[in-house]
């Protein structure tokens, strides 16, 4: 519980508040999209630079530490954005603290944590477990966030954010188990090499295709409360719609594991990223406000068979000694071309005045990764074929 706790607030005031933050009514009044969206697509290319070595690092130490340690980072960024009104301030404190502190404390360790603390049999439960309340961050911080920034200023509001993060580090320190993996094994476990990502297809597939659906789904994720409002709906309205769609990806985070034990996880995956594209489409079109609902339900719903499917696949496919490098690995390529495509989308959407086209590039590349993740099945089930016919 304390895992899932860290994991839910540091994507709270990671992700889902800087939505409300980058509107006019917000930070958006004082520093422009394009500047606030170079702040969190760069973070997160940082996130995605230093995963590999905290993967490497959660293989062999405990994870308790370094979550830890990377909530306090991050409550330091909020602390520095909250205060500052120089724009090369704010772009240091996302880049080098808020986008190290986003690997140490979001997905890629507790994934790590759940594969070292839970056994086989339980762990598509965990995962299950730890991205439901992980998805309570959506409902809670986005309306949260929009509440605050109306009622006392985002200055304030980002400097409470940050507390909380900092005291989400704690409970790291006080409930995590000390359990480290290297004092159970006997033997120096051989780093994961770049070089199989080339030799391994199932690998590489699977990889362009998480890197392309989050690279998309991040974008909207941080674009879709500006892009209402470009709309002509009001930031209230909109952040309120916005964590009601973060609370309706509750029932696909919890039952994407649990149907992966009968349906193939690949599919499921195939299936709901082309539902959750489609749904892009509404945010294109914008109005009337029935158009705005629709998006926020479909969006959400689909989104929540999407979010684990990462963790199921990969924990069914290369779960060993060495499953956080390779997780770091593949984050630290998703993160840095998930973390520019939303500093496009804002650029592109300040250069032509509208949300439509950079939007529609991101359906696009939804619908490449989900080519890539067929494919990636197909490669599976002809390496399980090939093994059955040497056996």
């Amino acid at each position: 519980m304390a895992l899932a706790t860290l994991v839910f607030v540091a994507f709270g005031v990671t992700l889902y508040a800087m939505s409300v933050l980058l509107t006019d009514r917000a930070a958006g009044s004082e520093f422009s999209i394009s500047l606030l969206s170079v702040g969190f697509g760069g973070a997160t290319v940082i996130s995605g630079l230093v995963a590999p070595l905290i993967g490497r690092y959660v293989d062999e130490h405990s994870v308790r530490g370094i979550m830890a340690v990377g909530s306090v980072i991050g409550a330091s960024a909020l602390l520095v954005i909250a205060v500052s009104t120089s724009s090369v301030v704010v772009l240091a404190a996302f880049w080098l603290l808020l986008g190290p502190a986003g690997a140490m404390t979001l997905y890629e360790p507790a994934f790590v944590a759940v594969s070292h603390w839970v056994g086989p049999g339980d762990r598509n439960r965990a995962i299950a477990l730890l991205t439901l309340i992980a998805g309570l961050a959506s409902p809670v911080f986005v309306p949260l966030t929009g509440y605050l920034v109306a009622s006392i200023g985002w200055r304030p509001t980002v400097a409470i954010l940050g507390a909380l993060y900092g005291l989400a580090g704690l409970l790291a320190v006080v409930m995590f188990p000390r359990y480290k993996p290297r004092d159970h094994r006997s033997h120096v476990v051989t780093p994961f090499a770049w070089r199989r990502f080339a030799s391994d297809r199932r690998l590489l597939l699977i990889s362009i295709s998480v890197i392309l659906a989050f690279a998309s789904m991040n974008s909207v994720l941080f674009h879709r409360v500006a892009a209402f409002e470009e709309h002509g709906f009001a930031v209230p309205l909109v952040a309120t719609l916005a964590g009601v769609s973060g609370l309706l990806t509750l029932p696909g985070r919890y039952l994407m594991p649990i149907l992966s034990h009968r349906f193939r996880h690949t599919a499921l995956f195939a299936v709901a990223t082309t539902a959750t594209a489609t749904t892009m489409v509404l945010l294109v079109i914008g109005t009337p406000a029935w158009v705005m609902v629709a998006f926020f339900v479909a969006f959400g719903l689909c989104l929540g068979f999407v979010l684990p499917t990462r963790a199921v696949i990969m924990t069914d496919w290369y779960h060993g000694e060495d499953f956080g490098s390779i997780m770091g690995k593949q984050w630290s390529v998703a993160a840095v071309i998930g973390g520019t495509a939303p500093l496009v989308v804002g650029v592109v959407r300040d250069a032509t005045g509208s949300y439509a086209i950079p939007i529609i590039g991101l359906i696009g590349a939804s619908m490449v990764a989900v080519v890539a993740a067929v494919a990636a099945a197909r490669s599976e089930r002809n390496r399980v074929a090939g093994h059955s016919e040497a056996g």
